[in-house]
């Protein structure tokens, strides 16, 4: 076989293969209609919406089935170093939502409700996003606090919390050290271990109350497509969230 006929051969062989991947394609990409397309639009716009990213380094992928019309997708994919998701500041997040299910009707809320998903997630939180959320949050707002994470003799890993507080008749400077949980049903909570108000540890109903504005720090219900919460940890300057 001269070399211009083994040239030929392979030139087509490419072409046959070529071929055959496009068909592929092809037969496994659903087929959408216009309903799906519409929803599958809404989708991310609420998404974007919601989400953003500081520096625009924002992924966003939502993957159509061809009963999105509804609420039916394969996958959606939510990543990002940083993100903002409402009051949440995350300095690193990684969520991966297969078999996902929604409420079409609540979309015209502009909300997304999941009714199925079944969800991967990684997120990790620094210091300076803690007190960014605390500066947002319904309860901390006013309070200034400020964010740090610790290594306590006693107690290991450790969240400081600091800033000022009033509540009836205690106000003044506050210092707080909590421990960092995922709750059984699906927040992270601080514990608060000790709290000195004006230099001086407080009662534990003080501290109980000064609980309540705090917690909880995170709830899955603020994060898209409900991960489950599963492990948590501490390193560094940085808390580690997986689920």
């Amino acid at each position: 076989m001269t070399i211009l006929a083994k040239g030929k051969l392979c030139f087509y062989g490419f072409v046959a293969l070529g071929c055959a991947a496009s068909i592929r394609n092809a037969q496994t990409a659903p087929a959408l209609s216009a309903a799906d397309k519409n929803v599958t639009q809404q989708v991310e716009q609420i998404l974007r919406t919601r989400i953003s990213s500081p520096n625009k380094n924002l992924k966003l992928v939502v993957r159509p089935t061809s009963r999105s019309r509804d609420g039916y997708f394969s996958e959606i994919i939510i990543e990002g170093k940083p993100i903002r998701i409402k009051k949440l500041s995350i300095a690193e997040f990684s969520l991966r939502a297969k078999d996902v299910r929604i409420s079409v009707a609540g979309l015209k809320e502009q909300k997304i409700r999941t009714l199925q998903s079944n969800t991967k997630f990684h997120a990790v939180v620094n210091e300076n996003d803690l007190t960014q959320m605390f500066a947002r949050g319904k309860h901390t707002k006013g309070m200034g606090l400020k964010a740090k994470y610790l290594k306590d003799p006693a107690h290991g890993d450790v969240l400081q919390i600091s800033g000022n507080w009033k509540w009836t008749l205690f106000n003044g400077p506050v210092t707080g050290m909590g421990k960092l949980r995922v709750t059984k049903d699906n927040q992270v909570y601080a514990d608060i271990i000790s709290l000195k108000l004006n230099g001086a540890e407080v009662p534990g109903f003080v501290k109980d109350k000064f609980s309540e504005s705090l917690n909880p720090v995170l709830d899955y219900n603020d994060v898209p497509f409900q991960p489950r919460f599963r492990t948590l940890t501490v390193q560094g300057t940085e808390a580690i969230l997986n689920g």
